[in-house]
């Protein structure tokens, strides 16, 4: 074992530091170069699309903000009446569009990482998930201010009001729960284990029951506000990895829009899966217009995917709409019918184009 190599300390024998140094900067240099080339033709894609035939553009909001280094990101929106609340996650305010002039007129700050907004009118509050902070902030309608904040589990996402159930719901993504709190109060009133991740929830207005999405294990479940328990469970097939969910209550249909480019559309009373219809890549986000019986979801490919509902089984794609990259989540305007796009820090307006 007396030979030259065996003698080598083990200094000599690693590669120099120079060596390592450039190599890791030209990885970093391709990893930026494919980055560029990859929106560079994202970008071309999207120029070279159509212009949508089933919708218009509306024109375009911008909450103001302060520059910041960090992606702008609003994550879900909620109407009521003629305000437009948007939760602006990667800066953690709530802001305020009247949606007859579409210009912003308020923010709610004093949170950390707010994805979505729950009104209760009757009682004149807001209720804004906050992620960063494991809480759920309560603001005053009227005069915008965040009045106080109410502990919720591990990473509250989506959250809605159940008006038949008088209460508000949030979906904690992390903890695998469902959390009840009473507006009246201020108090919450039940955490539900769910079985698995929830994203987005509807709620029945006839029945009080809350429609829950399952990203992880490709499930709906049924939540009964009476008993604070999941009460059904149905899988989702073919659909895997659900996010967005819309609801028509009045033909009892569900529409759960997962991961794998398909829109699953359900019965409510029985848990079947009625057909599953292809949508674009992303979807994040679906929407029903009950007047117009369309159904919508917002594809961060670029694109929203426009469905006519013909019949409570009966569907047909129309066509994906051309919108803005990375525009991911989407609410409907049930009076003035128009949809409501969020890309980044920005929200896209369109109308239908009758």
């Amino acid at each position: 074992m007396n030979c030259a190599a065996c003698l080598q300390s083990p200094r000599d024998r690693s590669p120099p530091v120079k060596k390592q140094i450039r190599f890791v900067l030209q990885m970093a240099v391709a990893i930026v170069v494919m980055i560029v080339l990859a929106i560079v033709a994202l970008n071309v894609y999207q120029s070279a699309r159509p212009a949508a035939r089933t919708m218009k553009s509306a024109g375009i909001i911008t909450i103001p903000v302060d520059f910041s280094m960090g992606r702008p990101f609003i994550d879900y929106m909620t109407i009521s009446g003629s305000r437009l609340y948007a939760g602006y996650a990667s800066r953690g305010l709530v802001g305020v569009i009247d949606t007859a002039t579409n210009q912003p007129v308020a923010q709610i700050t004093g949170l950390t990482r707010v994805h979505g907004i729950a009104v209760v009118a009757d009682r004149g509050l807001g209720f804004a998930s906050s992620s960063g902070d494991n809480v759920v902030g309560v603001f005053d309608l009227k005069t915008n201010q965040l009045l106080q904040k109410i502990p919720a589990g591990d990473d509250p996402d989506a959250i809605i009001y159940d008006d038949a159930a008088h209460l508000v719901y949030v979906g904690n993504h992390n903890g695998k729960t469902g959390m009840l709190i009473d507006p009246a109060s201020l108090k919450v009133t039940a955490t539900i284990a769910l079985g698995g991740e929830p994203e987005y929830p509807q709620a029945d207005p006839q029945t009080g029951f809350i429609y829950q999405n399952l990203e992880d294990t490709s499930e709906l479940v049924v939540i009964d506000p009476a008993k604070q328990a999941v009460v059904k469970r149905s899988k989702l097939d073919p659909g895997e990895g659900p996010t967005g969910l819309a609801l028509d209550a009045a033909n009892h249909r569900l529409f759960s829009a997962t991961s794998n480019r398909k829109l699953i559309v359900m019965d409510t009373e029985t848990g079947r899966v009625i057909t599953a219809l292809p949508i674009g890549a992303g979807c994040d986000g679906a929407g029903y217009d009950p007047a117009l019986k369309r159904v919508y979801t917002a594809n961060s490919i670029g694109t929203m995917t426009v469905i006519q509902q013909d019949s409570p089984d009966g569907y047909r794609v129309l066509e994906n709409a051309k919108t803005h990259l990375v525009g991911h989540s989407l609410v409907v305007d049930p009076v003035t019918h128009r949809v409501y796009v969020t890309y980044g820090g920005s929200i896209a307006g369109y109308d239908p184009a009758l």
